[in-house]
Protein backbone atom coordinates (compact mmCIF):
# COMPACT_ATOMS: atom_id res chain seq x y z
CA UNK A 1 0.00 0.00 0.00
CA UNK A 2 1.95 3.77 -0.93
CA UNK A 3 1.76 6.39 1.38
CA UNK A 4 -1.01 7.84 -0.58
CA UNK A 5 -3.52 5.01 0.06
CA UNK A 6 -2.62 5.07 3.93
CA UNK A 7 -3.24 8.89 4.21
CA UNK A 8 -6.38 7.99 2.46
CA UNK A 9 -7.43 5.70 5.04
CA UNK A 10 -6.26 7.39 7.71
CA UNK A 11 -8.62 10.46 6.57
CA UNK A 12 -11.48 8.04 5.99
CA UNK A 13 -11.00 6.52 9.19
CA UNK A 14 -14.65 6.87 10.90
CA UNK A 15 -13.27 5.70 14.55
CA UNK A 16 -10.91 8.05 14.26
CA UNK A 17 -11.15 11.21 16.84
CA UNK A 18 -12.02 14.08 13.71
CA UNK A 19 -14.03 12.00 12.20
CA UNK A 20 -15.97 11.14 15.44
CA UNK A 21 -15.93 14.94 16.07
CA UNK A 22 -17.32 15.48 12.80
CA UNK A 23 -20.19 12.32 12.80
CA UNK A 24 -21.63 13.56 16.60
CA UNK A 25 -22.13 17.34 15.00
CA UNK A 26 -23.90 15.98 11.79
CA UNK A 27 -26.22 13.74 14.49
CA UNK A 28 -26.32 16.82 17.01
CA UNK A 29 -27.47 19.22 14.20
CA UNK A 30 -30.44 16.74 12.90
CA UNK A 31 -31.71 16.07 16.70
CA UNK A 32 -34.30 18.77 16.56
CA UNK A 33 -35.01 17.98 12.77
CA UNK A 34 -36.11 14.42 13.37
CA UNK A 35 -38.39 15.96 16.56
CA UNK A 36 -39.78 18.59 14.12
CA UNK A 37 -40.78 15.88 11.94
CA UNK A 38 -42.66 14.07 14.61
CA UNK A 39 -44.25 17.13 15.63
CA UNK A 40 -45.95 17.45 12.48
CA UNK A 41 -49.67 18.01 12.57
CA UNK A 42 -50.85 14.72 9.87
CA UNK A 43 -54.58 17.21 8.78
CA UNK A 44 -55.06 14.88 5.49
CA UNK A 45 -54.05 11.65 6.46
CA UNK A 46 -53.26 9.78 3.54
CA UNK A 47 -54.75 7.12 1.67
CA UNK A 48 -52.79 4.10 3.24
CA UNK A 49 -52.91 4.84 6.98
CA UNK A 50 -53.59 1.38 8.55
CA UNK A 51 -51.30 0.73 11.13
CA UNK A 52 -51.07 -3.27 10.62
CA UNK A 53 -49.96 -2.27 6.86
CA UNK A 54 -46.41 -3.64 6.42
CA UNK A 55 -45.20 -0.33 5.21
CA UNK A 56 -46.64 1.81 7.62
CA UNK A 57 -43.99 3.25 9.49
CA UNK A 58 -42.05 4.04 6.44
CA UNK A 59 -45.08 5.60 4.69
CA UNK A 60 -46.33 7.38 8.06
CA UNK A 61 -43.01 8.87 8.07
CA UNK A 62 -43.22 10.28 4.62
CA UNK A 63 -46.32 11.57 5.47
CA UNK A 64 -44.99 13.50 8.15
CA UNK A 65 -42.20 15.16 6.36
CA UNK A 66 -44.85 16.69 3.64
CA UNK A 67 -46.91 17.61 6.71
CA UNK A 68 -44.16 19.54 7.68
CA UNK A 69 -42.80 21.12 4.67
CA UNK A 70 -45.74 21.21 2.27
CA UNK A 71 -47.09 24.20 3.60
CA UNK A 72 -43.11 26.00 2.25
CA UNK A 73 -44.59 25.26 -1.33
CA UNK A 74 -47.37 28.16 -3.09
CA UNK A 75 -48.42 29.14 -6.39
CA UNK A 76 -48.57 26.96 -9.64
CA UNK A 77 -46.95 23.30 -8.74
CA UNK A 78 -46.59 19.90 -10.46
CA UNK A 79 -46.85 17.04 -9.26
CA UNK A 80 -44.30 14.28 -10.75
CA UNK A 81 -44.26 11.02 -11.00
CA UNK A 82 -47.92 11.44 -8.85
CA UNK A 83 -49.47 8.02 -8.92
CA UNK A 84 -52.67 8.17 -7.00
CA UNK A 85 -51.90 11.92 -5.39
CA UNK A 86 -52.15 10.70 -1.92
CA UNK A 87 -51.37 13.78 -0.37
CA UNK A 88 -52.87 16.14 -2.79
CA UNK A 89 -54.85 17.59 0.00
CA UNK A 90 -51.77 18.53 1.49
CA UNK A 91 -51.36 21.36 -1.14
CA UNK A 92 -55.09 22.69 -1.14
CA UNK A 93 -53.33 26.22 -0.31
CA UNK A 94 -51.25 26.42 -3.46
CA UNK A 95 -52.99 28.07 -7.15
CA UNK A 96 -52.73 25.62 -9.12
CA UNK A 97 -52.09 21.55 -9.49
CA UNK A 98 -50.68 19.43 -12.30
CA UNK A 99 -50.38 16.03 -12.32
CA UNK A 100 -47.76 13.54 -14.46
CA UNK A 101 -46.51 9.95 -14.73
CA UNK A 102 -44.46 8.00 -16.68
CA UNK A 103 -47.53 5.76 -17.06
CA UNK A 104 -50.80 8.11 -17.47
CA UNK A 105 -52.65 4.36 -16.06
CA UNK A 106 -50.95 4.83 -12.62
CA UNK A 107 -53.17 7.28 -11.70
CA UNK A 108 -55.45 10.43 -12.53
CA UNK A 109 -52.73 12.12 -14.59
CA UNK A 110 -52.63 15.69 -16.87
CA UNK A 111 -50.15 13.93 -19.29
CA UNK A 112 -47.59 11.23 -19.07
CA UNK A 113 -44.13 11.96 -19.65
CA UNK A 114 -40.64 10.97 -17.88
CA UNK A 115 -39.56 12.97 -15.14
CA UNK A 116 -35.90 13.94 -16.92
CA UNK A 117 -38.18 15.27 -19.87
CA UNK A 118 -41.66 17.13 -18.54
CA UNK A 119 -43.13 18.48 -22.11
CA UNK A 120 -43.69 22.19 -20.78
CA UNK A 121 -42.04 25.56 -21.33
CA UNK A 122 -38.86 26.76 -19.10
CA UNK A 123 -40.29 28.78 -16.13
CA UNK A 124 -43.85 27.12 -15.89
CA UNK A 125 -44.15 26.36 -12.21
CA UNK A 126 -43.51 28.37 -8.77
CA UNK A 127 -43.19 24.51 -7.28
CA UNK A 128 -42.35 20.30 -8.01
CA UNK A 129 -42.94 18.06 -5.85
CA UNK A 130 -41.92 14.35 -6.15
CA UNK A 131 -41.82 11.44 -4.05
CA UNK A 132 -40.43 8.13 -3.59
CA UNK A 133 -39.68 8.55 -7.83
CA UNK A 134 -35.85 9.45 -7.76
CA UNK A 135 -34.88 5.73 -7.07
CA UNK A 136 -36.27 4.85 -10.03
CA UNK A 137 -34.68 7.08 -12.80
CA UNK A 138 -31.50 5.68 -14.28
CA UNK A 139 -30.26 9.73 -14.16
CA UNK A 140 -31.20 11.23 -11.46
CA UNK A 141 -29.27 14.67 -11.87
CA UNK A 142 -31.23 15.01 -15.67
CA UNK A 143 -34.45 15.05 -13.24
CA UNK A 144 -32.82 17.68 -10.88
CA UNK A 145 -31.97 19.67 -13.85
CA UNK A 146 -35.31 19.31 -15.37
CA UNK A 147 -36.79 20.49 -12.54
CA UNK A 148 -34.80 23.65 -12.53
CA UNK A 149 -35.72 24.38 -16.03
CA UNK A 150 -39.20 23.97 -15.39
CA UNK A 151 -39.52 26.37 -12.13
CA UNK A 152 -39.30 30.27 -12.09
CA UNK A 153 -36.85 31.80 -10.31
CA UNK A 154 -37.13 31.26 -6.57
CA UNK A 155 -39.50 28.06 -7.11
CA UNK A 156 -39.13 25.04 -4.90
CA UNK A 157 -38.46 21.50 -5.20
CA UNK A 158 -39.89 19.44 -2.18
CA UNK A 159 -38.82 15.60 -2.67
CA UNK A 160 -38.56 12.29 -1.04
CA UNK A 161 -36.42 9.64 -1.20
CA UNK A 162 -35.30 6.26 0.42
CA UNK A 163 -32.38 5.38 1.96
CA UNK A 164 -33.27 1.67 2.72
CA UNK A 165 -36.24 -0.18 1.03
CA UNK A 166 -36.01 -3.46 -0.19
CA UNK A 167 -36.13 -3.40 -4.65
CA UNK A 168 -39.50 -2.92 -6.02
CA UNK A 169 -41.01 -2.14 -9.06
CA UNK A 170 -38.28 -4.26 -11.08
CA UNK A 171 -36.41 -3.80 -12.93
CA UNK A 172 -36.71 0.11 -12.48
CA UNK A 173 -34.72 0.03 -9.31
CA UNK A 174 -31.45 1.97 -9.32
CA UNK A 175 -30.70 3.88 -6.18
CA UNK A 176 -31.02 4.84 -2.50
CA UNK A 177 -29.94 8.10 -0.85
CA UNK A 178 -28.20 9.21 1.74
CA UNK A 179 -28.09 12.83 2.46
CA UNK A 180 -25.12 13.91 0.72
CA UNK A 181 -25.98 12.23 -2.33
CA UNK A 182 -29.00 14.16 -2.06
CA UNK A 183 -27.31 17.45 -1.65
CA UNK A 184 -24.89 16.80 -4.32
CA UNK A 185 -27.27 16.00 -6.65
CA UNK A 186 -29.38 19.47 -5.68
CA UNK A 187 -26.41 21.72 -5.27
CA UNK A 188 -24.80 20.38 -8.88
CA UNK A 189 -28.75 21.07 -10.71
CA UNK A 190 -28.29 24.79 -9.23
CA UNK A 191 -30.38 24.25 -5.99
CA UNK A 192 -29.81 26.05 -2.56
CA UNK A 193 -30.67 23.28 0.07
CA UNK A 194 -33.42 24.90 2.44
CA UNK A 195 -34.24 22.03 4.46
CA UNK A 196 -33.43 18.34 4.72
CA UNK A 197 -35.47 16.05 6.92
CA UNK A 198 -34.30 12.03 7.96
CA UNK A 199 -37.46 10.21 7.86
CA UNK A 200 -37.25 8.62 11.52
CA UNK A 201 -34.30 7.51 13.23
CA UNK A 202 -32.52 3.85 13.85
CA UNK A 203 -35.42 2.67 16.35
CA UNK A 204 -38.49 3.72 12.71
CA UNK A 205 -35.19 1.62 10.79
CA UNK A 206 -35.20 -0.85 12.87
CA UNK A 207 -38.64 -1.21 12.98
CA UNK A 208 -39.33 -0.91 9.51
CA UNK A 209 -36.46 -3.58 8.56
CA UNK A 210 -37.74 -5.88 11.38
CA UNK A 211 -41.02 -5.54 9.76
CA UNK A 212 -39.99 -7.09 6.36
CA UNK A 213 -37.75 -9.46 7.88
CA UNK A 214 -40.21 -10.99 10.63
CA UNK A 215 -43.69 -9.69 9.04
CA UNK A 216 -45.13 -13.02 7.98
CA UNK A 217 -44.64 -14.11 11.34
CA UNK A 218 -47.17 -11.74 12.55
CA UNK A 219 -50.44 -12.55 11.38
CA UNK A 220 -52.76 -11.14 13.31
CA UNK A 221 -53.61 -7.65 12.16
CA UNK A 222 -53.20 -6.62 16.35
CA UNK A 223 -49.99 -7.59 16.22
CA UNK A 224 -48.20 -5.58 13.24
CA UNK A 225 -50.16 -2.82 14.88
CA UNK A 226 -48.69 -2.83 18.13
CA UNK A 227 -44.99 -3.37 16.71
CA UNK A 228 -45.61 -0.53 14.07
CA UNK A 229 -46.55 1.76 17.30
CA UNK A 230 -43.73 0.77 19.64
CA UNK A 231 -41.21 1.07 17.24
CA UNK A 232 -42.38 4.85 16.11
CA UNK A 233 -43.28 5.47 20.13
CA UNK A 234 -39.41 4.81 21.08
CA UNK A 235 -38.26 6.40 17.92
CA UNK A 236 -39.52 9.64 18.66
CA UNK A 237 -38.71 9.30 22.30
CA UNK A 238 -34.42 8.17 21.41
CA UNK A 239 -34.54 11.09 19.11
CA UNK A 240 -31.27 9.46 17.09
CA UNK A 241 -31.01 10.40 13.59
CA UNK A 242 -27.89 8.61 12.71
CA UNK A 243 -29.22 6.31 10.56
CA UNK A 244 -32.86 6.47 8.84
CA UNK A 245 -34.82 5.12 6.25
CA UNK A 246 -34.96 8.15 3.88
CA UNK A 247 -34.74 11.47 3.50
CA UNK A 248 -37.31 14.29 2.33
CA UNK A 249 -35.91 17.19 0.89
CA UNK A 250 -37.01 21.00 0.16
CA UNK A 251 -34.10 23.10 -1.92
CA UNK A 252 -34.68 26.61 -3.71
CA UNK A 253 -33.87 27.78 -7.25
CA UNK A 254 -31.80 31.07 -6.56
CA UNK A 255 -34.66 33.99 -6.97
CA UNK A 256 -32.07 35.57 -9.65
CA UNK A 257 -31.14 32.71 -11.91
CA UNK A 258 -32.99 32.15 -15.10
CA UNK A 259 -33.06 28.70 -16.15
CA UNK A 260 -31.82 29.98 -19.53
CA UNK A 261 -28.53 30.58 -17.62
CA UNK A 262 -27.58 26.68 -16.84
CA UNK A 263 -26.02 24.77 -19.04
CA UNK A 264 -27.21 21.15 -18.83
Amino acid sequence: MDERQKRDDREFDASSPANRVMNEKWIADLRPVLRALYASQLRHPASWNDKSDHAYINNHLIERSIAGLAPRLRGEIIDVGCGQQPYRAYFAHTTRIVACDFDDKRGQVDFACPAHAIPVAAESFDAVFCTEVLEHVPDPLAVWREFHRILRPGGQVLLTAPSYWPAHELPYDFYRYPEYGLRYLATTAGFEVRELWPRGGRWALLGQVGMHVLGHYLKLRVLRRVWNDVFLSIDRKRNNPDITIGWTILAQKPAGISSREIST
